[in-house]
């Protein structure tokens, strides 16, 4: 190791695990990875490292430090940097006055004597000793956790989940395991720690995490609620690299039952509590208000009837009807499922306009999972509407929704934690309406509700089929639903509303048999940059209708306008690639903008949030009155916006939210974590979104990702014209792939 010393004249560079690049006061460049504080804080201080000179090729000669010291007194820095407001005139009288074991021992014992020190009053010393011990423990975690690769930002989480914990370093030692309840960290982080320190790979307490672990990545990844004894003992050997250890796994799970942790759904089934406790609870929800004061709302239905097809312009087929007729009749909850095209709005409109009759407009509330899937049901019921998320907030404290009727759109997108977060808050005598696709993508999340509830009849389902077309050359609903049951539609002719972009391989299957497979990659790869070509040809086209509607301040139909859907985020035709090419073309370079890694933001991208996170915001009233107000707001994964300020002083981007009335503030060193790109989305994040346009490219390099369910979702979220461009073989293949991948769940444990 050599050494060096200097003072940090600039930080380059910092990315959210601590990796910086800075330059100091002579001139040498140095980088590596620092996470005891941001280091920008750094700046102007005298520093101490220890490291190796190496030579980049595009960078030049550059220092890699493995450690890096500060040359002054850390209290000195700490009550200058860290402290907000304490000032190097009081730091430097405190330092001046005593050794830095003493001034430790005052703040810590005594922080009363500091009253007596000039500046300093009551408010300033509650801010000093809530600060040090913060600062104190986060260093003594930084320290310890720095050389198994734990980033600044899991740290502050670990320091937010156990708080100033004293010890904490050592309770980490005696187990690490404590870790994986931070979301980040997870079993694996915390079992290289636990390696390192050299913890009994047989012990309890490992193998009782593992089996978290293991139960959790089945349930939360893969959508699962349970699981049977002989696959979870299956994935605890894949894990642990243990071969027969049943006993010692049959001990941990018994334990793992009787603390709560795991419940037994049935025999040889289990589920972790939280999953069994809301499905469970689903459940009793439907079960307790079968049958349940139930009251005719209009006597002469057929006349009414008659009279609101009138209004609707619109003739409700006999599948239509019935599903009025249940409300009607008093059902206080029904299932509304029907495929794309097959009047699920027109119904939902049907049935809130009939409850109307009884209760008031102020009565009734639609609810959905995305700011515009909530927008879109509002549009076309004529109902208030909010998300999930932000009616759940509102009535946090609140025992019950205050509603009469309740109807939740695309319930196919709400998981099992979520479905129960909804019932219950419902009351007995509120009408539920569920609404949903099930021919769509399940939720992100455990679980799968909507169609158990359908599998099962948990209530009544009024099942839509028939498919409703503008006119002959209207075909999205058909070739979706053609989709969705694995039969090639007619897709070669151009509708209005459907257009396949055919740029295939001439001659596929036969040049793949006879090319090398070298040969055969350059075809490939020379094919996919055609589709590229194409898409971008579209998206040009398109380039003069978004900038108008930026212009005219029409943001929300801006977000909505048109959109890029790709199966994968990586390749050439991945959301990754397609975000940049797009941004190109719809927001090119025109001032300073934030580099990250391979990612830019620029002020005017349209944005995507991807992290379930509370956020510093205002209303857009006050954003716009330029009032200093700040709320704290929750925003949700999958929320559209726009980057208006770029405020390059204060390192902070702003993003305007309109569906949701929402300006929020990043710090440019949040931006990576919490924001992508938008113009192209993968088919999941696009789940209960509608488009008036959207692009699919179709490759075989896409392959693993292509079946009936996914391309049916695709398809669907187009409202007036749908394209699909590439290969014609990969599209037909894609068509035929019918996806049976059936969820395990608590609610088909309890029925079977």
């Amino acid at each position: 190791m050599e050494k060096l010393t200097g003072t940090i004249k600039k930080v380059l560079f910092c990315s959210d695990d601590g990796y910086c690049i800075a330059v100091l006061d002579k001139g040498q460049k140095i980088c590596g990875t620092y996470i005891q504080t941001n280091i920008k804080k750094l700046e102007g201080e005298e520093v101490s490292l220890s490291g190796n000179w190496t030579k980049h090729k595009k960078y030049g000669e550059q220092f890699v430090f493995e450690s890096l010291e500060l040359m002054e007194e850390q209290l000195y820095f700490f009550l200058t940097k860290v402290v907000k407001g304490v000032g190097k005139n009081v730091a430097k009288t405190l330092t001046n006055k005593y050794s830095e074991d003493e001034l430790v021992d005052i703040i810590e014992n005594n922080p009363n004597t500091l009253l007596n020190i000039k500046g300093i009053k009551e408010k300033k010393l509650q801010t000093i000793t809530n600060s040090w011990q913060k600062y104190r423990h986060l260093k003594e975690l930084s320290l310890y956790l720095s050389k198994y690769g734990v980033t600044t930002n899991l740290i502050s989480k670990i320091f937010e989940k156990f708080g100033a914990v004293e010890n904490i370093v050592s309770k980490i030692e005696q187990n690490p395991y404590i870790l994986v309840k931070i979301d980040g960290i997870g079993f694996i982080k915390a079992d290289e720690i636990a390696k390192s320190i050299g913890i009994d790979r047989k012990s309890n307490f490992r193998i009782q995490a593992g089996m978290n672990f293991v139960l959790n990545e089945y349930c939360n990844s893969n959508g699962n609620s349970s699981i049977s004894k002989k696959r979870l003992f299956s994935l605890l050997d894949d894990m642990m690299k243990f071969e027969n250890e049943n006993i010692l796994y049959e001990r941990c799970l018994q334990h793992q039952i009787s603390s709560g942790e795991i419940k037994k759904t049935t025999q040889n089934r289990y589920a972790i509590s939280m999953l069994y406790f809301a499905e469970k609870n689903i459940i009793e929800f439907f079960r307790n208000r079968q049958n349940k004061n139930r009251q005719t709302i209009i006597n002469d239905f057929d006349n009414y009837i008659n009279t609101k097809q009138k209004t609707f312009d619109f003739v409700l087929s006999s599948e239509q009807k019935e599903a009025v007729k249940l409300i009607n009749t008093g059902e206080k909850t029904i299932a509304l499922v029907g495929y794309a095209g097959t009047g699920k709005s027109t119904i939902s409109r049907a049935l809130l306009e009939l409850l109307e009759e009884i209760y008031s407009y102020d009565d009734i509330r639609c609810v959905a999972l995305s700011g515009i899937a909530s927008q879109r049901i509002s549009d076309t019921t004529g109902y208030n509407s909010s998300t999930i998320q932000s009616l759940l907030l509102s009535y946090e404290n609140k025992d019950y929704f205050d509603f009469k009727v309740l109807l939740l759109d695309e319930s196919s997108m709400v998981n099992s934690v979520m479905f129960y977060q909804i019932v219950s808050k419902i009351k007995s005598d509120t009408v539920f309406i569920v609404v949903g696709d099930d021919g769509q993508l399940p939720a992100i999340g455990a679980g799968d509700v909507l169609c158990d509830i359908v599998r099962y009849n948990l209530i009544p389902v009024c099942k839509l089929t028939k498919i409703y077309r503008q006119n002959e050359n209207h075909a999205i609903a058909t070739i979706a639903n053609d989709i969705r049951v694995g039969q090639l539609p007619i897709y070669d002719k151009k509708f209005d509303d459907f257009w396949f972009e055919n740029i295939s391989i001439p001659n596929f299957y036969s040049q793949k048999a006879t090319l090398s497979e070298y040969e055969f990659a350059i075809l490939r790869d020379e094919n996919t940059t055609k589709i590229l070509q194409h898409i971008l040809i579209y998206a040009t086209k398109e380039k003069n209708i978004l900038d108008n509607l930026i212009k005219q301040k029409k943001i929300k139909e801006f977000l909505t306008y048109f959109q890029v859907i790709s199966p994968m985020k990586a390749g050439v035709l991945g959301v990754n690639n397609l975000n940049n090419q797009l941004q190109n073309i719809f927001n090119p370079a025109r001032c300073k903008v934030i580099k990250l890694f391979d990612i830019e933001f620029r002020l005017g991208d349209k944005v995507i949030h991807i992290k379930n996170e509370n956020m510093k915001a205002k209303t857009m009233s006050n954003y716009k009155e330029n009032n200093d107000e700040f709320i704290e707001k929750r925003v949700f994964n999958g929320q559209l916006g726009l980057i208006i300020k770029l405020n390059f002083e204060d390192s902070i981007a702003v993003v305007l939210y309109p569906n949701d009335d929402l300006v929020v503030y990043y710090e440019f060193s949040e931006l990576k974590s919490l924001l992508s790109l938008a113009y192209s989305l993968t088919i999941h994040k696009t789940q209960g979104m509608e488009y008036q346009t959207a692009i699919m490219p179709m490759s075989f390099s896409h392959f693993i990702m292509h079946n009936t369910k996914l391309l049916y979702t695709a398809i669907t979220r187009a409202k007036t014209m749908c394209v699909v461009v590439g290969e014609q073989e990969a599209f037909k293949s894609a068509c035929k792939r019918i996806e049976n991948t059936k969820r395990e769940t608590v609610i088909q444990d309890i029925y079977k």
